[in-house]
């Protein structure tokens, strides 16, 4: 059980990173449909329009709720160094690339994750850590095999499958 909730708390601190989950976490309201909303893309700054560019193609969709997300990293973008920014791109870029359905099992991971008093999370983080190579590798090779078990026949109460790469990142600290 430590070891699956480890897991899941890895796969959503490695595909979400805090950030990018505060930004996709706000589910649409129940008969909302999207729509064009405000800002469009011409309408950003260019700074913005640099800090959120892995997001271009995609941007003129969000809803108003999940824009206001993104520009408040936006707007935090400049303040980070390089290598953040980097970092910040490359999980922009891995969450385009998700389906509509890994990105809900990514927020569902990541809300599930949150719940988790920080205390444990992190000393939970150590024990993952602690593990041999071998067995991290051996506990993402399970993981996948559960994944593609379960995405033929998911059943009610399971856990949803992860969306994680086979070596999850560290969490981020502080994450929101």
């Amino acid at each position: 059980m430590i070891v699956k909730l480890l897991r899941a708390a890895a796969v959503a601190a490695a595909m979400l990173a805090g950030v990018v989950a505060v930004a996709q976490s706000a589910p649409p309201k129940h008969g909302a449909v999207p729509s064009a909303t405000k800002p469009s893309w011409a309408e950003l700054t260019p700074a913005q329009q640099m800090a959120l560019s892995p997001l271009k193609g995609e941007w003129n969709t969000l809803e108003a709720v999940r824009k206001q997300k993104w520009l408040e990293i936006a707007n935090r973008f400049s303040s980070m160094q390089p290598g953040e920014q980097q970092r910040m791109h490359d999980r922009m870029r891995d969450w385009v690339k998700l389906t509509p359905e890994q990105r809900k099992v990514a927020r569902e991971n990541y809300a599930r994750v949150k719940k988790i008093d920080k205390d444990e999370r992190s000393a939970k983080w150590q024990q993952y850590q602690q593990l041999p190579e071998e067995q991290k590798q051996k506990l993402a090779a399970d993981a996948a095999r559960k994944r593609k078990a379960g995405a033929a026949s998911p059943k009610p109460g399971d856990t949803p499958p992860s969306t994680s790469p086979a070596q999850p990142a560290p969490p981020a600290p502080n994450a929101k």
